[in-house]
């Protein structure tokens, strides 16, 4: 059959990585590995789902033969990519609402820490300054709440006023990351209560740092239960392989891959993750502490919020036209 008569029988085909992660949480479901995101029960989205996966295995390996057949044009394969392109939006739509109902189910009840403590919490356990976009990715992932990183804006701006009303009273505000000058870089999220060398990117070498950290904890660090798990995989270890192909240029296992196979594959990942974090801390780290001299004049309010841009760490005005704003602290 032509491919161009097969518009409009087939379903929407995701990405490769999309697909990995369509074909782990089907999956968990099936075995019951999902956790909290097992109270996802809407039959006609998963019905469609299931539809839409198992249509997807035929189509891929229908693409992957005629990929690899001379004798089919490569007009012909070119229509096959630009029909899946335009499919994607029936892709994104099932997985929406996957997502919004199992946020929803998990919405923190009046017995619940609010979502500031949760975000604490999770910068807490990372160590290391985050950004809104992972932070979003990764209570998904981990507790199945969904916090559009747009959301992050009010939480500031609350945390923020918390502090100018009662500077101090709380044990810990979710603050922005410095810049060397002690202006806000909004891009990072931290705890107000870590030490200020932390909190501070010194050069893009310490955004790298953050980054590492990202897939040394989504790992698991050496000890913990995630370092040990041997088990299907959850949504965090789909997390983990994104962001190791993205930073680490390190392919993730195909889906058939055992239990095992993937633990090993974790382990090698974490302890090459480390030895970069140590690289990169032995020439980030005596930066940061440099400028954290030079930062300690700042007053408390400055060393939470960070300084008007523009100051410089002697407290001179400089007069040079900036670029940036405070992003909202």
């Amino acid at each position: 059959m032509p491919w161009s008569s097969m518009l409009c029988q087939h379903v929407a085909l995701p990405t490769r990585l999309q697909f990995r992660w369509l074909t782990k949480l089907a999956m968990l479901a099936l075995h019951g590995k999902v956790g909290k995101i097992s109270i996802v029960n809407m039959p006609a989205v998963r019905d469609e789902l299931a539809e839409t996966l198992g249509e997807t295995l035929r189509l891929q390996q229908r693409l992957m033969d005629d990929v690899r057949d001379e004798t089919v044009a490569v007009a012909d394969l070119v229509a096959q990519v630009s029909v899946l392109e335009r499919l994607d939006e029936r892709r994104d739509r099932l997985i929406g609402q996957l997502r919004r109902t199992a946020s929803a189910g998990q919405r923190p009840a009046r017995t619940s820490p609010p979502v500031r403590e949760i975000l604490l919490e999770t910068l807490a356990y990372f160590r290391w300054p985050q950004n809104a976009g992972f932070l979003e990715e990764y209570l998904l992932a981990k507790h199945q709440l969904q916090l559009d990183s747009r959301a992050f804006a009010p939480l500031r701006r609350d945390e923020r006023n918390a502090w100018d009303r009662a500077p101090g009273a709380r044990e810990a505000y979710i603050a922005p990351a410095l810049k060397p000058d002690g202006s806000p870089n909004p891009r990072w999220l931290t705890r107000s209560d870590w030490d200020l060398e932390r909190r501070i990117v010194a050069t893009p070498r310490t955004e790298r740092l953050f980054d590492l950290y990202k897939i040394y904890v989504l790992a698991g660090r050496p000890g913990s239960a995630e370092a040990s798990y041997v088990g299907p995989r959850s949504p965090v270890d789909a997390l983990l392989e994104k962001y190791a192909r993205d930073i680490l240029d390190t392919e993730p296992l195909s889906a058939s891959a055992s239990d095992t196979e993937f633990r090993t594959w974790r382990t090698d990942v974490r302890e090459r993750v480390g030895a970069l974090i140590g690289e990169n801390r032995r020439d980030d780290e005596p930066d940061r502490k440099q400028i954290a001299r030079q930062l300690a004049n700042l007053t408390d309010r400055e060393r939470v919020w960070g300084r008007a841009a523009g100051v410089r760490a002697n407290g001179n005005v400089d007069k040079r036209p900036t670029t940036s704003a405070s992003g909202g602290w």
